[in-house]
């Protein structure tokens, strides 16, 4: 993972040649001073990645139960219970674009455009409803790009705190931008309760098959838990649910 230290001499990302996607910009910061780093391995037993997927209580009063999970990284089958249950409302909502090739402006006005549709759509889904918003990029083509995830997760993060409506309705990220630890750890931090890394499986149905897909994926999801656990140390925090939406980067 990218780390920023006092002494970090290394170069910026905007000033390096490869692109590597949006989540290479930021860095994450580390405890100092009033709030000590965890030793995420011998503090083990003190920390949780539990997640609660769903609206929160506001006053003791809640329109749908909450999913308790026990990690915010989500398999497969995860997914599909999620979809299929109805202790708790879930809308699907999709962060493609239609891109202009060749006009620069009339792409970056396209990617504004569709950026405050999905916020306002989730924004709407909370107030009426309120429960799991799946945000996807399953379906991207050559005519539907897909946007930024740390970008519009972000941007929908943002809008909900604006509303005030931020603990009506948890983000679930389904998206095959998410490669490593550090793009889990971005997500999160800006305001996702979970995430489906769904190139991790695609690749592992690849290059495994259908049998060996399962355990291929999860030694991918317990590497990237110990990972986003020794993450979560370097700020001193010790519940998943802290990080969430914490933007501790730079």
């Amino acid at each position: 993972e990218k780390v920023s230290a006092m002494g970090y001499g290394n170069a910026i990302h905007a000033l390096s040649d490869s692109e590597g996607g949006m989540a290479k910009y930021f860095s994450q910061r580390f405890a100092q001073v009033t709030n000590p780093p965890l030793d995420s391995i011998r503090e083990a037993d003190g920390m949780t990645l539990r997640v609660a997927l769903g609206e929160k209580p506001h006053f003791g009063k809640s329109r749908s139960r909450q999913i308790v999970l026990h990690s915010p990284i989500l398999s497969k089958p995860d997914m599909l219970k999620i979809q299929a249950q109805d202790q708790t409302p879930v809308e699907t909502f999709e962060f493609l674009y239609e891109p202009v090739f060749g006009d620069p402006k009339a792409n970056e006005r396209a990617l504004v455009t569709a950026i405050d549709s999905l916020a306002e759509q989730v924004r709407i889904f909370a107030r009426e409803e309120g429960g799991i918003a799946i945000l996807s990029d399953r379906h991207v083509a050559r005519s539907k790009a897909a946007i930024p995830t740390t970008l519009i997760v972000s941007a929908v993060n943002q809008r909900l705190i604006e509303e005030g409506m931020r603990f009506k309705v948890s983000l679930v990220v389904e998206s095959g931008q998410i490669l490593s630890s550090h793009h889990i750890a971005c997500i999160l931090g800006f305001g996702a309760a979970a995430v489906y890394p769904l190139s991790v499986r695609l690749r592992a149905e690849e290059k495994y098959g259908e049998e060996g897909a399962t355990d291929a994926f999860f030694r991918f999801k317990k590497a990237a838990e110990k990972a986003l656990m020794k993450t979560m140390g370097k700020v001193g925090l010790c519940t998943a649910e802290s990080y969430s939406g914490g933007e501790f980067f730079e």
